[in-house]
């Protein structure tokens, strides 16, 4: 497995940052996103092009530290999407405050080689779309 990081600092208090991107069921924020149906500590999420959900785990989660862990529930549901078998993929969200006003946002990967380097540029698009509407 390998691991890699998407960051960004957003010009907005940790709070802020955490109300937007603290619920697990809301991924409004992420590009791309069809739809999304939190049922318990799963969520189903369907990506635009896609004829499936994947669906994540919610592994942890702590709001006084704002940070949240998740998996691949089915890491199949993955794999018919690429065409190729993935063992794994486990994600981690936390916000930090920069001081009273600025927060920095930072989204930890790990999952099969191949795909580190794709769900990393993936997930910091989302990131900078994330600071461009709170920013906004």
């Amino acid at each position: 497995m390998a691991k890699a990081r998407a960051q960004t600092t957003i010009d907005r208090p940790a709070d802020v940052v955490w109300a937007k991107i603290g619920d697990f069921g809301d991924v409004t924020w992420i590009p791309r996103t069809q739809s999304c149906r939190l049922e318990g500590d799963d969520r189903s999420v369907r990506m635009e092009g896609m004829d499936f959900d994947v669906v994540q785990h919610l592994m942890s989660r702590d709001d006084t530290n704002r940070t949240y862990h998740y998996r691949l529930a089915n890491p199949e549901d993955l794999a018919r999407a690429i065409g190729r078998e993935i063992p794994g993929l486990e994600a981690t969200i936390t916000v930090t405050p920069n001081g009273e006003s600025s927060s920095s946002v930072v989204w930890d990967v790990e999952t099969v080689d191949f795909m580190v380097e794709g769900a990393a540029a993936e997930y910091q698009r989302a990131l900078e779309n994330l600071k461009a509407l709170l920013e906004a």
